[in-house]
């Protein structure tokens, strides 16, 4: 059982949130060190995970020799791998000096390679070789020369926008096993490939590179995917008509960022696999920035991250997201306001229940900003058909032991806060009522998720509302897991911290989704409280008040 873990938070948004890139291990000794924003750059060599056995050496075998050639014309020992086609088997290479040799039986391969050139480390240069059917009939020599390979790069609609991270990678099938070789590099680390012949199996070479304005405004994120070859072309044009304008704001939950973090973007090539690459921009907050992105036969999948006394702020996109070509979008990270989520995991003879302090008012956003114990105090209690079954004194987690049967449960939550990297949400009273067995499986994957709101609007970057007049709301309410709609709901605002209540009028706008009218005073504390109440049709409820879920200005 797997208890360590203090967030239920699926494996592609843990990636997401925890490195700016999903990069690759480096073949080698250890992987090259993190520099700055990156994790790069690295390298990776796909293997099968089907070795071909021990043997004896039979007179029809023959002999392969790799050499490798770097861009300074020194003698280097290749990465490589040797895969048959036929069964999937991966034949051993051994280095010797600067080459690399080995033994197979005639028949056709799978050959891919990668040359260094510089500190293995942290190299200058990295060549990507691919051919996707190597014919051995005979002994093979061949040499791979850095130098004869061409530098793969792309274009912009901008002439000065330049790059700041990329990707190259090779991702194939054989014998029913996906494989894939990539290479990462950034304005002092080059890709280079050589073309290479056609192949009518699954065989794909895919391009990714974010490029920046010199202002630091405007960035592009550009994918590329070639199927059957490495394209004779490795130059990779995006025309403005191919790509999608997504207006992104960076905000802050009240205070400035120190320094800039990476926003980084999942990639997913439609039908391609392999590995998952991301590409990272840097951005400030609060700030905002137009990021065009490749629209067609891609989706994608951000994260943003900055440090503020010390602490992470770190959200996520928990779906990826497909762009209109031409079109244009909006996006914003760290939105108001901010308040309690929770998932809860029911397996292995207990219920694991872990709030996200200060998540934000959207949907299809995590925010773990608040999942820091520092200057966070509070418990979480669960009730089982009304009996109490433990209090943990972790705001942040409970691990409670409870009977497989279903029942009726009630997770409170109870948490101040006194924070230097955030002026939102100092306190959290919070009840959820739902109704749960035990499932099969790991209960941190089989997540559980409850009734609960998102409540946002048109905030300034800083996380704050205008005083004096009326202010809409936009009030969505997530299912609870195997939930119905909401039946019964209701709102009220606070502008001193609690002392005193408002009723806010709803106004239905859809399922689950209400406009709340906010009447803002002139004179306030600087901050708005929330009171929300709803339940709906299948047993489910939610009572919370969140003390300073957003500001006034």
């Amino acid at each position: 059982m797997r208890r360590w873990r203090t967030a239920l938070i699926s494996v592609a948004a843990l990636a997401a949130l925890l490195v700016p890139v999903q990069t690759a291990a480096a073949q080698g000794p250890k992987e090259s060190p993190t520099r700055g924003l990156l994790s790069g750059p690295h390298f990776k060599l796909g293997h099968s995970k089907t070795k071909a056995p021990a043997r004896a050496v039979a007179a029809a075998d023959h002999a392969i020799t790799l050499r490798g050639i770097d861009l300074d014309g020194q003698a280097v020992a290749p990465l490589a791998s040797l895969i048959d086609l036929a069964t999937g088997a991966e034949y051993p290479l051994t280095e010797s000096a600067a080459t690399l040799t080995g033994v197979v039986p005639a028949g056709d391969y799978s050959l891919t390679g990668i040359v260094l050139t510089g500190d293995p480390f942290a190299p200058r240069d990295l060549a990507l070789y691919g051919n996707p059917t190597l014919t051995v009939a005979g002994d093979v020599d061949l040499t791979l020369d850095a130098r004869t390979a061409t530098e793969i790069q792309s274009v912009s609609p901008s002439a000065t926008a330049t790059e700041f991270h990329s990707h190259a990678q090779i991702i194939q099938t054989i014998a029913g096993q996906e494989i894939s070789a990539t290479v990462s590099g950034r304005p002092e680390t080059s890709l280079r490939a050589w073309p290479s012949a056609t192949t009518t199996r699954p065989y794909h070479f895919t391009y990714a590179e974010a490029k920046t304005e010199p202002a630091n405004t405007r960035a592009y994120k550009l994918a590329f995917a070639t199927t059957g070859r490495i394209p004779a072309n490795l130059t990779f044009t995006a025309t403005q008509s191919s790509l999608a304008l997504v207006n992104t704001t960076y905000a802050s939950q009240g205070l400035p960022s120190e320094g800039v973090g990476p926003n980084a973007s999942l990639i997913d090539f439609d039908g391609i696999g392999g590995e998952t690459l991301g590409l990272t921009i840097p951005a400030s907050a609060p700030s905002t920035k137009q990021v065009y992105y490749t629209a067609n036969g891609v989706r994608w999948k951000g994260s943003y991250f900055y440090n503020l006394d010390t602490v992470q702020v770190p959200e996520n996109q928990t779906a990826f997201r497909a762009y209109t070509a031409g079109g244009t979008h909006s996006e914003t990270f760290n939105k108001a306001a901010f308040g309690p989520t929770v998932s809860v995991g029911h397996g292995e003879g207990t219920i694991f229940v872990r709030p996200l302090v200060t998540d934000t008012g959207q949907q299809g956003n995590e925010n773990l900003s608040g999942n820091t114990t520092r200057g966070t105090t509070g418990t979480v209690t669960l009730y089982r058909n009304g009996q109490l079954v433990g209090v943990s004194t972790n705001p942040l987690a409970g691990d409670f032991a409870v009977p497989p049967e279903s029942a009726t449960f009630q997770a409170v939550m109870s948490t101040q806060r006194n924070t230097g990297w955030s002026r939102y949400v100092k306190s959290i009273d919070a009840r959820w009522t739902f109704t749960s067995a035990e499932r099969p499986g790991d209960p941190f994957e089989n997540q559980h998720r409850l009734l609960q709101p998102r409540i946002t609007g048109a905030y300034d970057s800083s996380g704050r509302a205008p005083s004096g007049r009326t202010f809409p709301l936009t009030v969505a309410v997530e299912r609870a897991t195997g939930g119905s709609a909401v039946t019964s709901i209701s709102l009220q605002a606070s502008f001193n911290d609690g002392a005193s209540w408002v009723t806010v009028p709803l106004t239905a706008g859809g399922t689950d989704r209400w406009t709340a009218n906010v009447a803002h005073p002139f004179t306030h504390n600087g901050f708005v409280a929330l009171r929300f109440n709803a339940s709906d049709g299948s047993g489910n409820s939610v009572q919370q008040t969140v003390t300073r879920a957003y500001g006034l200005r």
